[in-house]
């Protein structure tokens, strides 16, 4: 403000600024110097002051005296605009090459009804309504001909296409397609998406892969994790698409390549045929639950079940519980590439005979055979054999 002010009261070149100012002096100027000071000194400075300015033929001002002057001290004192004032505190940085989580996607029923629409040729038209300030959705969802309502309502849109789409896949299931299924496709053709779609509305429609997207700047990036495989996910954050879609293929198909790998699909990624239940079977698949015959022994029970509920072949751990004596048993059961059964299961010790300690820990292996059917909405009755 000092530096603006000193620049407003420089000497005008103009000789008739000069004399103006000499014959009128402003209020605000200083006086002449010589009239302020009483000391000989003054007045020879003063004289000397003018006898310079007279040579340049500019009239000269005192610029501290100016700035004393209350008007014009209350200038430089005035208060700064806060709209103009710079702050000190920096504005936080984004760095484009940090990924910015932008949540995670879950809808498994909307990616299985528009990948079912996709193969069939359907085009789902969802029609919602509703007052976001209320939190209050519902609506209905068109697919050719046919309508699907519900009276349910949801705190989202997102919400509301999910749940329509949950109501939608057995209408969808049952509908002809207008279109032919695609043929065989190249490995870079291939729908990973729809492959891990498929394989989980197999083994268990109410869970699914869920994608984690991320934002690189222009670009994306997804993780994927599958309910086998909660704690290990699929893909990485920091390797950019183009696109969400290209970055969901990407974790999609590592994914696969793992399903493949466990034995649990087929090496070109088609589901395995479903096992026939053998004649005598101790459980057998009815509905949407599995009947188990009374008086089976839990080793036929387990040997029955495992490959219904999508899990390997277990493996029995027996042995001696001391050498002094050889006939008492210890053990336990094991799923290996499992991570979501525990590594040991029923375990047992001292039990007399290897088939009894076997039958033991075959009896632990079916509670948790029980246990994880209700997680996965199975039912399990008895039956007369």
């Amino acid at each position: 403000m000092a530096d603006l002010l000193r620049s407003l009261v420089l000497p005008n070149s103009s000789q008739e600024s000069f004399h103006s100012l000499a014959e009128h002096p402003s209020p605000n100027s200083p006086t002449d110097v010589s009239t302020n000071h009483d000391s000989g000194t003054a007045q020879t400075s003063s004289k000397s002051q003018f006898s310079v300015g007279q040579m340049g033929g500019l009239p000269i001002y005192g610029v501290d005296a100016y700035l004393a002057a209350p008007e014009n001290a209350a200038l430089l004192h005035r208060a700064p605009d806060r709209k103009n004032a710079p702050t000190n505190q920096p504005k936080p940085g984004i760095d484009p090459s940090q990924p910015v989580s932008l949540g995670s996607k879950s809808s498994n029923h909307l990616i299985a009804l528009n990948h079912l629409c996709q193969l069939k040729g359907l085009v789902p038209d969802f029609q919602i309504d509703g007052d976001a300030s209320n939190a209050n959705f519902g609506g209905s969802l068109k697919i050719g001909d046919v309508i699907i309502h519900s009276d349910e309502r949801w705190h989202s849109k997102k919400e509301a296409r999910e749940g329509l789409a949950e109501k939608a896949l057995k209408t969808v299931t049952g509908m002809e397609g207008k279109r032919k299924e695609p043929g065989t496709t190249g490995e870079k053709d291939k729908n990973w998406i729809g492959i891990l779609v498929e394989y989980h509305q197999f083994i268990n429609p109410e869970q699914g892969p869920v994608y984690l997207d991320y934002a690189l700047g222009s670009s994306y990036s997804s993780t994927c994790t599958i309910p086998c495989r909660p704690d290990q996910p699929f893909g990485s954050s920091a390797v950019p698409f183009q696109s969400k879609k290209a970055a969901h293929a990407n974790a999609a198909r590592l994914a696969v390549e793992y399903l493949i790998a466990e034995g649990q699909l087929n090496p070109d990624g088609s589901r395995k045929a479903q096992k026939k239940a053998k004649l005598g079977a101790a459980v057998r698949i009815q509905g949407k639950g599995l009947e188990v015959k009374r008086g089976s022994t839990y080793i036929q029970k387990v040997n029955d079940a495992y490959p219904l509920l999508g899990l390997r072949t277990p493996q029995y751990v027996l042995g001696a519980a001391s050498p002094l004596a050889p006939n008492m048993i210890s053990g336990y059961a094991t799923f290996p590439n499992e991570p979501g059964l525990p590594e040991e299961i029923g375990e047992v010790r001292n039990v007399f005979g290897k088939k009894s300690a076997k039958e033991e820990v075959a009896k632990g292996v079916w509670e948790v055979f029980q246990k994880l059917a209700e997680k996965r909405g199975v039912s399990i009755s008895e039956i007369n054999a």
